[in-house]
């Protein structure tokens, strides 16, 4: 399985970096059958002088996502789906989705794989490098059976998590500090 998942690895390397419209913003490639250890961390984020823009942060990985003739079954396994407004010096995550497979989409760290932190760790960089003073978002009913593991995730990069009373939903906020 190491040797077709290293032919993935090296396609969607290829295929990102061939693309003008995506960056690599973090890499490993290092074989594990058991764990995630080959990974794309990428995104279609351009400095080009917009001061409102909608982008998103992907997490690729071979492991399990590889079919009987060496292709990667999807094209990524976790989105960071984001709003950048410049201006105000502002971002909000709009939608961090992790797939449990091709035709399902749920918002928790599938199979705990790490891909959602992985994505979160890329994003939070990428503000400190624009230099975003505070970063927002929701984290909604839809996420109720693994509210406490995306708390957890966005608590481990500093975003102070408010919980609704009595529901698993909630706001999340960073502020970036002097």
């Amino acid at each position: 399985m190491a040797n077709e998942n290293d032919q993935a690895y090296a396609r969607k390397l290829a295929q990102i970096e061939a693309n003008e419209n995506l960056t690599i913003l973090s890499s490993m490639n290092q074989v594990n059958d058991e764990k995630v250890k080959q990974y794309i961390v990428y995104t279609d984020y351009r400095e080009n002088g917009q001061q409102e823009s909608t982008s998103s942060i992907f997490v690729y990985t071979p492991y399990a996502n590889v079919d009987r003739f060496g292709h990667s079954t999807v094209d990524f396994q976790a989105q960071l789906l984001f709003e950048t407004n410049k201006w105000k010096k502002e971002m909000h995550i709009t939608v961090l989705e992790t797939l449990g497979a091709a035709s399902r989409l749920a918002v928790y760290d599938f199979q705990n794989l790490g891909l959602a932190q992985l994505a979160v760790k890329a994003f939070c960089n990428l503000a400190n490098k624009l230099e975003i003073e505070t970063i927002d978002g929701n984290i909604s009913t839809f996420d109720r059976d693994d509210f406490k593991k995306v708390a957890h995730i966005l608590e481990k990069y500093g975003f102070e998590v408010q919980t609704d009373a009595g529901q698993s939903s909630g706001s999340f906020i960073k502020t970036r500090k002097a």
